[in-house]
């Protein structure tokens, strides 16, 4: 009896203490970004820029940016390829740019239309933080997803 109230207390210990987390702060990513040997740019406060790959391939631009105030951490590989507004393959890249987005599991393919950019990100939902593990498996997730959709992608066009 004694165990089973002692194991009681100690979960409401801890869902309380999730309960009460903040969001994911910049000093956080910081930390986290440390850890995995980076030493970021930070052109804005709150924002790292870096580059990543797995051993053996070409390293990825990554674009960090920790958004407490509206408890959001967006994470993205910039750069992924260019798709022109107007071009003999624009049709086929917007079709297959939206199936992508469709299969994808973890990240979604954005388009800047001014520059053309496509971008694979993650919006991570901050309320209660954003714990390292996450953090890693969405970057290792991203990384692998990157060169099925960079290839997709050029293939349409």
């Amino acid at each position: 009896m004694r165990r089973s109230l002692l194991a009681i207390s100690l979960l409401i210990l801890v869902l309380t203490a999730v309960a009460y987390a903040g969001p994911t702060t910049p000093a956080t990513l910081e930390g986290y970004l440390a850890k995995l040997k980076l030493k970021p740019q930070q052109p804005t406060p709150g924002e790292y820029q870096f580059s990543l790959g797995f051993p053996g391939t070409k390293p990825e631009k990554f674009l960090v940016r920790a958004m407490p105030d509206q408890k959001i951490v967006y994470v993205a590989i910039v750069d992924v390829t260019q798709i022109p507004v107007k071009g003999p393959y624009s049709d086929a890249s917007f079709r297959k740019l939206a199936e992508l987005n469709f299969k994808l599991t973890i990240g979604k393919l954005e388009w800047e239309p001014l520059t053309g950019e496509v971008r694979l990100s993650h919006t991570f939902a901050n309320e209660q933080g954003v714990d390292y593990p996450s953090f890693v498996a969405v970057i290792q997730t991203l990384l692998t997803e990157v060169e099925v959709a960079r290839t997709a992608l050029k293939n349409a066009m």
